[in-house]
């Protein structure tokens, strides 16, 4: 590489370094400028109804969610579905819009100071305020991947679905503000003081087992001005209500359960006192008790299990007046017995109380489910996939573990199998199901088995890792295939190259045939006529002698330089047979005696390399035919691993070397050297001979020489090299 070539380098990686670090820095000042920004958004969600998709940076976990006439629906009543938008920045500031319920027995409202947000009920940590038709209140709480609820405030008179409520929300410092305005003018104020509060976050819509319709959001900074507007608001109290304060509830010392909060179970009390599920743990051992208890569906089949607040039961033996479905309320009585870790309610008899009251998963570490403490209950854990089994197409049964702990995790009515292909054996899954230590499903193998409701409640968080035993044989498998590959087309591309050459040394051979050989052979004919013309004994025959020899001898010259031109010359005979020949050639008829000796294993060498080794060696044996007059001339061959040696001495005269002004012939043997990266050394003293010596280097290739010996041998080398070589 020349210098230029150098310097524009350096100069085009300087510029394209610069321009990337200047196009980074842009971009992330521009992230940290959208970040850092006040407070401020608004959208009215256009008019134009065709936009069905969110817009703005909006980002859904979950829900249906389409603009349709200058709003924004959820149009599907999932669990806890989310639509985030705004920077994880944002510290004091205040949103309000319109919402509507679309059905019963859910809310609706804002999320604020959200991070962290996942698809599932509560899975973020922020706030939310919002409007619910269960109970008809305005609910102010937290979620931390479970719901706190802070605060529940009756509306007047009641909140009704396909009804617009004006609901506002303010987030300063650690005081947390709602208001909501219902269509008769009344308003309802909840407010809160958190001391560990969140302080910054995103906002969002979020629906809780209903569609909802938001429209007019706007948001901005609060000021403390704001939050002081809104307290001061009196709150309006019908006579038979009782009297509601507005101020705001501080909750320092207040005791949050280890467990999410149930919302329906809190808000639907019967009259019956029904005692708590976890309460019949303590009830004598193979002692049946008659018992009421009141919880949640959570599974149906293979066995129907139902759930309160404090914990989980099995029914194996039920009758209901009417089926019951996942997330229905119901109340169960029968004789309750303890067995192994967990409850079981037997002759059952239950009653549904209401529908859509489903509970949101207590999410457990597979140590903690392996304590039997959340037997029968309805968890969400997380563990390594090692394999899967399917029954007859019934059930299907995975073997999780984590860390130290094994389980399995069992669905019954599995779905096609094409549907099991994204479980693989690695990955990291979530599952949510109801925890058993009964040992019709451990089988006194496991201290758990997880029961899913469908293989739709397992979700792959991380699949397997690439490098397993598998793919790092196919990837040596590639890299080998890919090497013969490249190693077959180098050699192919090396064969054509040497192609080339030797069909362009044929031409100059022939083309030195054609003109060079028969001008001299044509001139000696002519000279030798001559001479015998002119008479003997005279200056002038004497000087025509001359000069037919020195034709006879360029004409030998030309005829030796067209046999070594001639393809095959080097490849048939070797390079230490090819010189030898040439020395014979160059000596012949004379006194002088050539010796041949090879050392080490003769090996192929390529073409540039045997080819320049020849011509030197040419050279310095007309040399010394020439001018030392030897009576020995030694060609020496010493084959290495990585080198090739050859040595040409004669036992001569000798002469003086005289460094960069030696004669033309050393000089060019010295060119002819350094072309092929040789070393190059000629030592004479009078009276004592001549030596030259070459060394060159071989390419360092292993792939390259076993291939080379691979691809030599017969068929291979007939159907690589083709016929024209």
């Amino acid at each position: 590489m020349t210098s230029l070539m150098k310097t524009r380098w350096i100069v085009w990686t300087g510029l394209a370094a610069f321009l990337l670090i200047t196009g980074f820095a842009i971009v992330k000042i521009g992230l940290n400028r959208w970040s850092n920004q006040d407070p401020y958004f608004q959208d009215d969600f256009g008019s134009d109804s065709s936009k069905s998709s969110p817009r703005k940076h909006w980002e859904a976990f979950g829900g249906t969610w389409q603009v349709v006439n200058g709003t924004m629906q959820n149009i599907a009543d999932d669990r806890g579905a989310k639509l985030m938008n705004g920077s994880r920045k944002w510290h004091n500031y205040m949103i309000e819009a319109d919402v509507q319920l679309l059905g019963e027995t859910g809310d609706a409202g804002f999320v604020i100071r959200a991070t962290q947000e996942e698809i599932g009920v509560d899975s973020y940590h922020g706030y939310f305020a919002g409007l619910r038709d269960l109970d008809d209140t305005l609910i102010l709480g937290r979620a931390d991947y479970g719901w706190h609820e802070f605060r529940a405030i009756p509306v007047h008179p009641g909140v009704y679905t396909d009804t617009w409520y004006h609901l506002k929300v303010i987030a300063y410092d650690c005081v947390i503000a709602a208001s909501a305005v219902t269509p008769q003018g009344k308003t309802v104020v909840a407010s809160v003081n958190d001391p560990n509060c969140i302080q910054e976050g995103r906002f969002g819509l979020q629906s809780y087992s209903t569609g909802a319709i938001w429209r007019h959001v706007r948001l901005r900074r609060a000021a403390k001005s704001d939050l002081e507007a809104m307290l001061s608001g009196q709150v309006p109290a019908l006579p038979d209500d009782p009297p509601v304060t507005p101020g705001i509830t501080d909750l320092e010392g207040y005791q949050r359960e280890s467990a999410p909060m149930r919302r329906e179970l809190l808000l639907h009390q019967t009259d019956l006192n029904a005692p708590p599920i976890a309460s019949l743990k303590l009830l004598p051992p193979n002692h049946p008790t008659h018992v009421t208890v009141q919880g949640v569906v959570t599974l149906v089949s293979p066995t129907l299990f139902i759930q309160d607040s404090s914990g989980g039961i099995t029914l194996p033996q039920s009758h209901t007046l009417k089926p019951v479905q996942i997330g229905d309320a119901v109340e169960a009585t029968g004789d309750a017995e303890q067995v192994d870790f967990g409850s079981v309610l037997r002759n059952a008899s239950v009653r549904l109380l209401w529908s859509h009251a489903s509970l949101p998963p207590v999410s457990v570490s597979a140590a903690q489910a392996a304590t039997g403490a959340y037997d029968a209950e309805f968890i969400e854990t997380e563990g390594r996939l090692d394999s899967v089994q399917q029954s007859n197409g019934k059930s299907v049964r995975i073997n999780l573990s984590e860390a130290s702990q094994s389980f399995v995790a069992i669905a019954d009515n599995p779905r096609p199998a094409e549907a099991m292909r994204d479980l693989e054996p690695g990955s990291i899954l979530r599952l949510r199901g109801i925890c058993v230590t009964n040992r019709a499903f451990t089988r006194n193998e496991i201290p758990f088995a997880l029961i899913l409701r469908s293989l739709d409640d397992t979700q792959v968080i991380d699949p397997p890792p690439w490098w397993n035993t598998q793919h790092i044989i196919e990837l040596i498998a590639g890299v080998l295939i890919l090497s013969f590959v490249l190693q077959l087309i180098y050699t192919s591309v090396k064969r054509s190259r040497l192609r080339a050459v030797l069909e362009e040394r044929e031409r100059l051979a022939h083309e030195m045939h054609d003109t060079l050989a028969q001008s001299f052979a044509g001139l000696g004919y002519q000279l030798e006529a001559l001479c015998r013309e002119v008479e003997t004994d005279t200056p002038l025959r004497e000087q025509l002698e001359s000069t037919v020899s020195l034709v006879r001898f360029g004409h030998m010259e030309a005829r030796r330089n067209i046999a070594a031109l001639m393809p095959g010359h080097l490849e048939q005979l070797g390079l230490a047979k090819a010189l030898e020949q040439a020395a014979h050639e160059i000596v012949k008829k004379g006194p002088i005696q050539v010796v041949t000796i090879v050392r080490g294993e003769v090996q192929q060498l390529p073409l540039r390399i045997a080819d320049t080794l020849f011509r030197i060696g040419q050279e310095a044996v007309v040399n010394a035919v020439r001018h030392a007059q030897p009576q020995t001339i030694q060609l020496r061959f010493v084959y290495g691993r990585r080198s090739v040696k050859l040595t040409i001495r004669d036992d001569g005269k000798g002469f003086v070397p005289e460094g960069e002004g030696s004669g033309f012939g050393i000089r060019g043997m010295k060119r002819r050297a350094d072309g092929i990266n040789a070393t190059f050394r000629v030592r004479s003293t009078l009276g004592h001979g001549t030596s030259v010596a070459v060394r060159a280097m071989l390419p360092n290739a292993l792939l390259s020489s076993w291939w080379l010996q691979f691809a030599s041998k017969d068929p291979w080398r007939h159907w690589l090299h083709g016929r024209t070589i």
